[in-house]
């Protein structure tokens, strides 16, 4: 009897040894993708970027596995006990309707609310988060809290394609609301490719970063992108309504994000007639190809460029004068008699996997002509835009589509 009651007591011993909390717990299983969204708040664009954070709170609740967002915050409203105001939060979801641990059974109801749901990775002192070195640190951070080893990228703050803040547009970013403080989209791609990692997505929920000039620079560094060719509105994505997608990451998916975007602003027009957009999905592998397809196309049209009125074209700089960008086919075929050459269109298929656009809008200029729209912009050099041509003729893509070979008429 006694040695029944030793193998006993020896089985509880080697049990409760087994299982002591000092052991190492497994892993939980790697998430297929993490979502990084960097935004710069810290401008009037606030209070919409908290309710886009809230979007995608709304958005996390939806999935039915696991799944995490990160959130690089720069704005006005501090966080936690060390009332910071450049942060990393983090979002996860077990599938299941819990975020962070705890269930959720209502929505926050307020901007503390959402930001303070989120677990707080890394607080920063006051930094400049339009500076590269800045912008790459920050994004290895968010990566070394993630369970995954791939990476969508969403930006959120002002934005203004290719052009310099130094001429009074914004670039990227705007941190504070002196104009100085952003980042050239040049400077965003060598920070991204500082990073060691390409990324499934980019995700721009800032204006203008549509263009040919945009998608050429990222080219290397994310495999898609999806952008607005002209104004995105203050609202921005409806990410309640595309997490999942942007989760399940295959082409077909980014397609329907840009359709759910899409059908987002035709049905906002329908209940408030107050809305407009265009989108598009880009594969960036493709770039290189469309941008030599436009030299050769600049090239053989130089003389008729070295006097060219682009002022009939689809043109995208709603509320920031003309000549920000105009539609990239709808130039291609104007040069070509109306007619766009097969090859150029056959390589723009392949370029531009989606596009969309609202045909009625209000305010009524910023409709889009379906027939002319192809899903991209560009920028042609203008004689009013002298500070513009200037700094165009510095990056990289003035050399590559071309434009070096073209002598204006009016001196540029």
């Amino acid at each position: 009897m006694m040695m029944k009651y030793f193998w006993a007591l020896l089985f509880v011993s080697l049990f409760s040894s087994c299982n002591n909390s000092d052991d190492p717990q497994p892993l939980p299983e790697k998430e297929n993708i993490t979502i990084l969204s960097y935004l710069v708040a810290n401008n009037n664009l606030n209070d919409y970027l908290v309710g886009n954070i809230a979007t995608m709170y709304d958005g996390l609740l939806s999935m039915n596995k696991p799944a995490t967002f990160l959130v690089y915050w720069d704005g006005k409203i501090q966080i936690g006990v060390n009332n910071a105001s450049h942060l990393i939060l983090k979002y996860h979801t077990d599938g299941k309707g819990n975020i962070n641990g705890r269930p959720v059974h209502d929505l926050p109801d307020s901007m503390e609310e959402v930001l303070n749901e989120g677990v707080i990775v890394k607080e920063y002192a006051p930094q400049l988060s339009t500076d590269k070195d800045v912008m790459t640190t920050v994004l290895k951070d968010m990566m070394a809290n993630a369970n995954s080893d791939k990476f969508g990228l969403i930006f959120g703050s002002h934005g203004s394609s290719w052009l310099s803040s130094i001429f009074t547009s914004r670039s990227f970013g705007q941190d504070g609301q002196g104009s100085d403080n952003t980042i050239l989209i040049s400077d965003m791609a060598e920070a991204l490719k500082s990073v060691g990692k390409k990324f499934e997505f980019i995700l721009f929920d800032v204006c203008y970063m549509g263009t040919a000039e945009v998608a050429y620079t990222f080219r290397d560094v994310a495999n898609y992108q999806i952008s607005s060719a002209m104004e995105v509105p203050a609202y921005g994505f409806p990410y309640d309504l595309t997490f999942e997608d942007l989760y399940e990451g295959t082409v077909e998916n980014y397609k329907a994000v840009c359709e759910t975007y899409l059908d987002y602003y035709k049905l906002l027009y329908e209940i408030d007639n107050y809305a407009w957009g265009t989108i598009s999905l880009i594969d960036s592998k493709e770039m290189v190809n469309l941008t030599n397809q436009l030299k050769s196309e600049i090239v053989v049209h130089k003389e008729m460029l070295a006097d060219y009125d682009s002022s009939h074209l689809e043109e995208y700089g709603k509320s920031s004068g003309p000549y920000i960008a105009v539609d990239l086919g709808h130039f291609v075929k104007d040069l070509n008699g109306g007619s766009m050459p097969t090859t150029f269109s056959s390589q723009l298929e392949k370029t531009v996997l989606y596009k969309g656009c609202l045909e009625k809008a209000r305010p009524y200029n910023y409709a889009v002509d379906a027939a002319n729209y192809s899903g991209l912009g560009v920028y042609i050099p203008v004689k009013e835009r002298p500070k513009w041509n200037t700094y165009f003729k510095t990056i990289d893509w003035y050399t590559a589509a071309g434009w070096n070979e073209v002598t204006f008429s009016w001196g540029f």
